[in-house]
């Protein structure tokens, strides 16, 4: 009882963070508000212990790009961080990433989820994230509250040794210190309602983070120039910082047939337009999904939501499988990060695809520049 009433209060705090709003007095909007101050109190505290060196960061001996952002919820870190990761590939350096594996149950300093070969943990120990990154098979994977330790060990035991760490959500962990921060925002909604957490959704305010980005890329951006106004509005408090528009391209990762026979449609979308579909995802933007699916012309028979980070049962599936018989449809299709999740011993009723994400930037060689002239300085 007592868990279903505090599940309650936090759906009702993650709506309300999520739109604007003017508090009423002694309501629960307003509750959150004073709590939001009290929290960015508490936050720019910490960033003057650090600003004058009362507490100290440590430094990695190789290269570290973090990913990160200032605003709660999906703008796209860890497809981000896939894309860094390959481009130091591509430019002969050897990256492994490191994450703190929100949601993850390890209960050590760190634990390895991928080593360049084989993957050691499941989504429960790791966190989602993590092991959809680790199932890409791209580069080393680790995990660990504090992301200096967990950078060391990655340094220490794996073989061949990594040149670059790239921090996935490591903008606010301070501890470590960085030769690259990333910043990121979504294009449409770039500082959500404008207030701190909880009453809204951003985990620190841009005029202190301003002081520590070195450059700032913009997610899920329009073809073309679309509506700069948001985009401006971001950018007045990063002076000079060099800023990149990336677009984020879905593609079929995975397609698991119930007939073993079917062709392969390979990866384009294009494939299923006009095709049926009940969707299924845990996301912290589940809708961004949805919206995905729909401009790429597929007909969306039902989409069941579930929480971020949602563990899946074998219930969840067959609901899921008896929704798609229901509303007689074509396909399902489910997100890489809730695609990793899947139970291989369920029998699907129809064929289901996983979408991955692909980071696609407005100029890719401008950015690749940024970063190997980054690489040189340090």
């Amino acid at each position: 009882m007592f868990k279903k009433q505090l599940d309650r209060i936090k759906d009702r705090v993650t709506q309300i963070s999520g739109r604007d709003y003017v508090p009423v007095p002694l309501s629960l909007e307003w509750l959150l508000v004073v709590l939001s101050r009290l929290y960015g109190l508490g936050v720019g505290v910490r960033l003057w212990l650090y600003e004058k060196k009362i507490l100290r960061q440590r430094s990695l001996p190789c290269f570290v790009v973090s990913i990160g952002n200032i605003v709660a919820g999906g703008t796209g870190k860890t497809p981000m961080t896939l894309y860094t990761a390959e481009l130091l590939k591509k430019i002969g350096k050897k990256p492994a990433v490191v994450s703190r594996g929100y949601g993850g149950t390890y209960t050590e300093d760190s634990l390895v989820v991928f080593d360049g070969c084989h993957v050691f943990s499941s989504p429960d120990e790791s966190g989602d994230e993590p092991f959809m990154m680790a199932h890409r098979r791209l580069c080393p994977v680790v995990v660990g509250k504090d992301r200096f330790r967990a950078g060391m060990r990655v340094l220490d035991s794996l073989d061949p040794r990594p040149e670059a760490v790239v921090l996935d959500d490591g903008f606010q962990h301070m501890r470590l210190k960085r030769d690259l921060d990333i910043l990121l925002f979504d294009f449409k909604h770039p500082l959500g309602n404008t207030r701190l957490l909880p009453a809204g959704r951003l985990r620190e305010r841009p005029r202190s983070s301003g002081k520590r980005a070195d450059a700032l890329v913009f997610t899920r951006c329009p073809e073309g120039d679309g509506d700069r106004a948001q985009m401006e509005a971001v950018l007045r408090f990063y002076p000079g910082r060099p800023f990149f528009k990336t677009l984020h391209q879905p593609y079929i990762l995975r397609w698991m047939k119930k007939d073993k026979k079917s062709p392969d449609p390979g990866s384009d979308l294009e494939a299923l337009k006009g095709k049926s579909a009940v969707l299924f995802s845990g996301l912290a933007h589940n809708r961004a999904f949805y919206t995905a699916m729909a401009e790429h012309g597929i007909n969306i028979l039902y989409h069941l939501e579930f929480k971020d980070h949602h563990r899946y049962k074998t219930a969840d599936f067959l609901t899921i499988n008896r929704m798609a018989v229901e509303k007689k449809a074509d396909l399902i299709l489910t997100t890489e990060k809730d695609g990793v999740k899947i139970d291989k011993t369920v029998e699907w009723a129809v064929d289901v695809l996983v979408i991955g994400i692909r980071i696609r930037f407005e100029d890719p060689e401008k950015f690749e520049d940024f970063l190997v002239s980054r690489m040189e300085k340090s």
